[in-house]
């Protein structure tokens, strides 16, 4: 467990992180074409936080996650992190029956917490637009931008063990 007074400088280098990939992704996107894709490393960051972070700070580092991400995308701050919050819940539950061994398991595993983040954002958009338009226009997004993710999970991943200063073990597996 991670002592509460390491987590402001370590979570200030993952906003900066999250700036920097932020920043980089709305650069160079548009110049390749692909104006309505945004890779939502927002997510990643949470579901790292989520399975490698035992702290009562969880909902506050989400919310300053959160809070960074909507600085660069028109979607609102609070989506992010209800989403966040309750899918760092279910990783609760599920965190001791989660055994990676190799980054496949690991990039699967990232890609389905995605699929549950979309389907609890989806949901909330409904309650407030009542109509999915906008989100099956989402998931058609949602399809490559969380395959990127999920082949760039073990990286960043172990990018974030070094910020963090957690096992590498557990959830990235060996074979990194």
């Amino acid at each position: 467990m991670i002592k509460s007074s390491d987590i402001p400088i370590r979570l200030l280098i993952t906003v900066l992180i999250l700036i920097v990939l932020e920043v980089l992704a709305s650069a160079f996107l548009p110049l390749f074409g692909l104006n309505k894709y945004m890779i939502p490393f927002n997510v990643l960051l949470v579901l790292y936080i989520g399975f490698k972070l035992e702290t009562p700070y969880l909902a506050i580092i989400i919310l300053i996650l959160q809070l960074t991400h909507s600085l660069f995308s028109i979607e609102g701050w609070e989506y992010g992190t209800i989403s966040g919050i309750l899918i760092c819940i279910v990783i609760g539950y599920l965190r001791d029956l989660l055994h990676f061994t190799s980054s496949f398991i690991t990039m699967l595993t990232v890609f389905l917490f995605q699929v549950l983040w979309f389907f609890i954002s989806s949901s909330l958009l409904y309650l407030k637009f009542d109509s999915f338009d906008y989100i099956v226009q989402k998931f058609w997004r949602f399809i490559p931008e969380s395959i990127i993710l999920s082949l760039l999970a073990p990286i960043f991943f172990s990018l974030l063990d070094k910020v963090w200063r957690t096992k590498s073990e557990g959830l990235m597996g060996n074979n990194v």
